[in-house]
């Protein structure tokens, strides 16, 4: 049985982009969930920070960059499925279609890992490449196969054979003129508050 938390926990949030998140949430969200700090501050509803960790130490924080702040916040919208957060965050360059995950995983493939077809048809709309790969070599196309969404997997197919050229395009991040940035900073740690099912 998993946390009833485990779909909406602001650790989600906060390592989006991280590989660790896998082991959190084998550990304690899938499995031994009780043992959670997170849980039983939530469970005698004291207000949960969000630098608590399951196993009850507090990471240090660590101020992100912009295009942090807002990669991890688009993965997490994509995560939960927030199709209207997805397309505001977007095109409001609060974050890009260019964001990498630390293991190599672009927005696409987080949409194909979990079946979001609309997700999925906006974020091939505004450019992210399908052809690009994550660090074990699989593209959009192949998430889609493996996690079983044929539906997913029939959208990216037609779109890259609809689009070849995309195959030799370098979509690396393009450099953003320069903004208020902390303005927009302020905005998406607002959001990730706003994710935090423990908040009162």
């Amino acid at each position: 049985m998993s946390c009833s938390h485990s779909s909406s926990c602001p650790l989600f949030a906060q390592f989006a982009m991280e590989p660790a998140l896998a082991v959190w949430k084998k550990h304690f969200c899938d499995g031994e969930y009780t043992n959670c700090a997170r849980y039983q501050k939530g469970l005698i509803g004291e207000v949960v920070p969000l630098t608590l960790l399951p196993n009850g130490k507090m990471i240090e924080h660590k101020v992100k960059s912009k295009e942090e702040m807002g990669g991890t916040a688009l993965f997490n919208a994509i995560l939960k499925n927030r199709v209207s957060m997805v397309k505001s965050m977007l095109s409001s360059k609060m974050a890009s279609v260019n964001v990498v995950a630390n293991d190599g995983s672009t927005p696409l493939m987080v949409a194909a890992s979990v079946g979001s077809v609309e997700i999925i048809e906006y974020l091939l709309s505004v450019g992210c490449n399908p052809f690009k790969t994550n660090n074990d070599g699989y593209d959009a196309l192949v998430v889609a196969q493996k996690k079983n969404f044929p539906e997913c997997e029939k959208i990216i197919k037609e779109y890259m054979d609809a689009n070849p050229a995309l195959k030799n395009v370098d979509s690396s991040t393009s450099q953003e003129e320069p903004e208020d940035q902390a303005e927009e900073m302020s905005g998406v740690v607002s959001l990730l508050k706003k994710l935090n099912p423990f908040s009162r």
